[in-house]
């Protein structure tokens, strides 16, 4: 059984915030405001209209999977999300779902930061690896992952998305020991 994650995680400039049934609209719009994110995952660059429904139900039906909203401390400004699963494949790794930013936010190390966090709150849970994915031709995306401190892992066919067809790079990133990063402030 995996404990509860915190409802909610700051850094400097952010307010990271879980997202539960009936919290679906601002996740809705930060899925539209970075549409790009799907374009590998659905051949489009806009979300399903129930996008945001079925991410949270998801995370509400499997232990250690959890959607966090990204939020700015200063005004509230909903400018990003993240998601992973907790446990998942084995039970000292995590796997990375998704890390996005609003195409207004980009290059303000939003990602970056929310990502620390993430990690150190991982790490002090006992998580020693992160794992994500991304399409096997998506150089730009792999970019951003090496330039996170991932490092390429594997290629596999994603039996989920396009029945199988679809081709995806993995990478993981060790986490390391405790502590480490920005520290970890829990609210809630």
């Amino acid at each position: 059984m995996i404990d509860p994650f915190p409802p909610s995680l700051t850094t400097p400039r952010l307010l990271l915030e879980r997202l539960e049934p009936g919290m679906e609209e601002p996740l809705q719009e930060v899925f539209r405001a970075a549409g790009d994110h799907f374009t590998t995952i659905t051949g489009r660059p806009e979300p399903d209209p129930d996008a945001a429904r079925r991410e949270i139900e998801a995370t509400s039906s499997v232990a250690g999977r959890e959607v966090f909203l990204l939020r700015l401390r200063a005004d509230t400004e909903a400018v990003g999300a993240v998601g992973w699963w907790e446990g998942h494949p084995e039970p000292d790794i995590a796997l990375l779902g998704m890390l996005l930013v609003v195409a207004q936010r980009r290059r303000m190390g939003i990602g970056r930061e929310a990502l620390e966090m993430l990690e150190d709150a991982l790490r002090r849970r006992g998580i020693r690896e992160l794992r994500t994915g991304v399409g096997a031709g998506d150089s730009g995306r792999q970019q951003l992952l090496l330039s996170l401190g991932f490092v390429p892992l594997d290629e596999r066919k994603h039996i989920a998305l396009d029945r199988g067809r679809v081709m995806i790079a993995l990478f993981r990133k060790a986490l390391g020991g405790e502590g480490g990063g920005m520290g970890e402030r829990v609210n809630g």
